[in-house]
């Protein structure tokens, strides 16, 4: 049912219980519902009312439990009349559109609280001590709000305490000693405050405790020892502190545990070594501290650890062999040790591990060919280590991997030319090891290769043409090598950041392309000119050369030096600038440009002068996007950045900072930020040109039926995997704000590239203003509920925004589609049509075909859950990427 609620309702005087949760009724609530006087259940959560909360409701003096969570009621203070509910027992009003409100002193009016559960409500001020005098409390929730000041000492009263979550808040000071006289608790979540001093002492006696995170906060000290007490524990969680002192003994005889989470602190001595041996651990990591001795052997004893995390510490001896047996491991990474032996052969070729990360250690023996079992790995990381023997071929079947770093180990042998069937292979670095044999033409295949080290082995041969075939390469580096032939033409169409070749035996002449980006020294035969290039020469001239080889090589660097020097002063009278150096000036007329770039370029002084309103392609929150070909036939996209700057406003280095950031990132999923230009008028964003436009002006275009289902699917994938890298694999993480189908961007082969990223940062240094966010929050349709209420933006956020696209590729709809009726948005329409005869079929584009195929229930199930309206209920990107694997497993990107 949907539309208005029937006022008739309010005619059931005896009535007792009224749930609309989850309905689809809308319009504002009718204010003779306040006439129901029996009503002792009200249940409003997750529905579509709108409006104000009628202040009739306040008569229903009768009410125990109440319900308004995740509601899309007018933004208001907390009503007083909610004092007059004596009788209440659950108050739940999580995520209401709630102006900044302190805790409501009525609170203390109602006795009889079981329940309650402000979370995500944007209170304000402190907590008030008076909670303590709700003796019958059982779950006290008040997450995510903007709460202050310190933990009253208020639970010596609370025996029945059993859940309490005040995370995500400005809390400071210490935890209350009384905590640990409210005996009943399971739950305590106290992360994400500014929180210190150390944990209770007595902290064993919550002898029912199951769960405990105080993760990021300023908490020193030491484990209590009473820990071993905690007989129930399932989940500690204490990392990003100041803990030290000895993890103790204790936590091995707890029989529950799951998960011991505690990077990040200042531990030191040894992980006791029983740790395993009682429980079944799914998640350990202790990484980041100062922990020494052996690794324990037993963690894996259960057969379920998912994680196997303690990179950056003194661990020594070698690594346990049971680990090689432990099928459950998603991610191993133990890098930055002082580990020794050999690695155990089953942990290469683990059938669900995505990331192996053991480099900066001093592991020795080969790489068991079992990696090839290894169909999950995305990330080998193995550098710097004293592994040796021949890569095997079998690496070339993980074709699921994007990143391999060897360099530094021993290495031998031909580089397997099976590497090229790596297909999502983005860095490829095998520097420093003793590999011969000539470099495979093969790996010209690894399309998505952006990243390729080769340095200081023993390579022979020419460097082979087909890498040109690689137009994504921007670093090569094949130098100290025995390489020989000339430099190949074909690099000169590809945009290198560093092309080293140097210290190898290359001859002939350096193409014009490459000559300002090239590093060429030690090179005697390899010049920039034919004019400069070496004669022919006799027997004895030749032996005299062998013998003056070093002199040879300093003379030929510095005439090549002295030739490039001249080249570029030549480039300069063309009126050419070549940006390879961060943040210099460039004069244009009477302003002076601050210029950053991060891929080679060649531009014209004039050519950003002076931007055409005929090359607008598109418009936006955070400025104008212009096509502009380049004088080198290069065509580039150039977001111009609103304009909002205070009177004086001088850029810092924090705009600077953020730029940067974005233009250090390589994710072929990600569009390529090429440079940057700024004066005291303008901002210029530099991009890479897409040439099939964005996702959006395709999709709700006659253009839409070129995009198949398997079409859609790759583009939700590589989307998908873009922010996964934006999210988790970034330092510090990069949360996009405003994911919408339009700043989803689409190459000449319909490969997804997230653009815009970042942008919010970048505008507030560039405005001026770092008080608020609120000229870049999102798009309309997109924006996640909460942000109504909290205008706090987080990873979550865009996770709702990716579903709505998700939705999209689906439906071929708009998020606020002009044929859907008033008050229904994208997410409400899919509801309403899955709830249809039709079902899934009703909501499908037609463009797509029907009937629907095979895995759209199970695609629409993850578009469905990234929408949730509470921030907790939405999965992760890095979980996002592995559903849409399982739901499309076959998908090449």
């Amino acid at each position: 049912m949907e539309g208005p609620l029937p006022e008739g309702i309010s005619n059931l005087k005896l009535l007792r219980t009224l749930d609309f949760s989850y309905s689809s009724f809308s319009g504002p609530l009718p204010a003779s519902l306040g006439e129901l006087i029996s009503l002792e259940i009200l249940n409003l959560a997750l529905a579509n009312f709108s409006g104000s909360l009628p202040s009739s409701l306040g008569n229903l003096l009768t009410l125990k439990e109440i319900f308004l969570g995740v509601a899309n009621f007018t933004p208001a203070p907390i009503p007083e009349w909610f004092g007059n509910f004596t009788e209440l027992e659950v108050l739940k009003l999580n995520s209401m559109n709630f102006t900044a409100s302190p805790l409501p002193s009525w609170l203390e009016k109602m006795p009889k609280l079981r329940i309650v559960d402000l979370s995500y409500c944007n209170l304000v001020e402190s907590i008030p001590s008076f909670l303590g005098l709700l003796g019958n409390l059982e779950t006290l929730f008040l997450k995510h709000n903007t709460l202050g000041g310190t933990i009253p000492e208020i639970f010596e009263n609370l025996t029945r305490l059993s859940s309490l979550d005040l995370s995500e808040n400005n809390l400071i000071g210490s935890i209350p000693k009384s905590l640990t006289s409210a005996t009943n608790l399971n739950t305590i979540q106290l992360y994400s405050n500014t929180l210190s001093g150390e944990l209770p002492a007595d902290l064993g006696n919550l002898k029912r405790l199951a769960q405990i995170d105080v993760a990021m906060n300023n908490l020193s000290g030491a484990i209590p020892a009473s820990v071993s007490n905690l007989t129930n524990l399932i989940r500690l969680h204490l990392y990003d502190n100041n803990f030290e002192g000895q993890i103790p003994p204790g936590i091995a005889v707890i029989t529950g545990l799951t998960e011991f989470v505690v990077f990040a602190n200042q531990f030191t001595g040894e992980v006791p070594q029983e740790l395993g041996t009682n429980c079944i651990l799914e998640r350990f990591d202790v990484s980041t501290n100062s922990l020494s001795g052996n690794v324990p052997p037993n963690l894996c004893s259960g057969q379920a650890l998912r994680e196997l995390i303690f990179f950056n510490n003194n661990f020594t001896g070698p690594v346990p062999a049971a680990y090689g047996n432990c099928q459950s491991l998603e991610r191993v990474r133990f890098e930055g040790n002082k580990l020794s032996g050999t690695v155990p052969e089953g942990l290469w070729g683990l059938p669900l591990v995505e990331i192996i990360s053991i480099q900066e250690n001093n592991l020795e023996g080969i790489m068991s060919s079992s990696i090839g079992a290894a169909l999950n790995l995305g990330e080998l990381k193995i550098q710097n280590n004293k592994l040796s023997g021949r890569l095997p071929p079998d690496l070339g079947n993980i074709t699921s991997i994007h990143r391999i770093d060897a360099s530094g180990n021993n290495f031998h042998g031909v580089i397997p030319p099976e590497l090229s069937r790596l297909n999502n292979l983005d860095t490829l670095n095998l520097a420093g090891n003793s590999f011969n044999g000539s470099i495979p033409s093969e790996l010209g295949k690894c399309s998505n290769l952006i990243q390729l080290n080769l340095s200081r082995n023993e390579l022979e041969g020419v460097i082979p043409a087909e890498l040109g075939l690689l137009v994504d390469l921007n670093v090569l580096d094949v130098s100290h090598n025995h390489l020989s032939g000339n430099l190949p033409s074909e690099l000169s169409s590809l945009r290198f950041t560093n092309l080293n070749v140097s210290y190898n035996n290359l001859s002939g002449i350096v193409p014009t392309d490459l000559q300002q980006v090239a590093s060429i020294a030690g090179n005697a035969n390899l010049c920039i000119s034919k004019d400069k290039c070496p004669v022919a020469s006799t027997p004895a001239d030749r032996r005299l050369i062998d013998n003056s080889r070093m002199i040879w090589a300093v003379v030929g660097t510095f005439t090549a030096a002295v030739i490039i020097f001249v080249l570029g002063s030549c480039c300069i009278c063309r009126k050419y600038k070549l940006f390879s150096r961060p943040w210099r000036q460039k004069q244009l007329g009477s302003d002076s440009w601050h210029i950053t770039s991060f891929h080679r370029m060649l531009i014209q002084e004039d050519e950003f002068s002076d931007l055409n309103e005929d090359d607008v392609i598109g418009m936006g929150g955070s400025g104008k996007v212009y096509k502009i070909l380049l004088g080198n036939g290069q065509t580039v996209a150039v977001k111009k950045l609103i304009s909002l700057r205070k009177e004086g406003y001088q850029l810092d280095s924090g705009f600077k900072a953020e730029v940067e950031t974005l233009g250090n990132i390589r994710h072929r999923n990600i569009v390529k930020l090429l440079c940057c230009c700024s004066n005291s008028n303008s901002n210029l964003l530099v991009y890479e040109f897409m040439t099939n436009g964005s996702v959006g002006d395709i999709l709700h275009s006659t253009k839409g039926g070129t995009l198949d289902w398997s079409l859609r699917l790759r583009i939700a994938l590589g989307t998908a995997q873009g922010l996964e890298y934006l999210h988790h694999d970034c330092d510090p993480p990069i949360t996009h704000r405003d994911i919408k189908s339009n700043n989803i961007l689409l190459d000449c082969d319909y490969q997804a590239h997230v653009a815009d990223f970042g942008l919010a940062k970048v505008l507030e240094y560039a405005t001026g203003d770092l008080e608020s966010m609120s000229h870049i929050a999102g798009s309309h349709g997109y924006i996640a509920p909460e942000y109504a209420y909290t205008l706090k933006v987080g990873q979550k956020g865009d996770v709702y925004s990716f579903g709505i696209v998700l939705l999209e590729l689906i439906t071929g709809k708009q998020p606020t589609d002009p044929s859907f009726s008033e008050g229904v948005d994208l997410v409400k329409w899919v509801n309403i049509g899955l709830q249809s005869k039709e079902g899934i079929n009703s909501i499908l584009d037609p463009r797509v075909g029907s009937p629907a195929p095979y895995n759209m229930d199970s695609f629409l199930g993850v578009g469905i859950l990234c929408t949730s309206k509470l921030p907790m209920q939405r999965p992760s990107m890095r979980e996002v990427v592995k559903m849409l694997k399982e739901v499309a497993p076959n998908i090449e990107l």
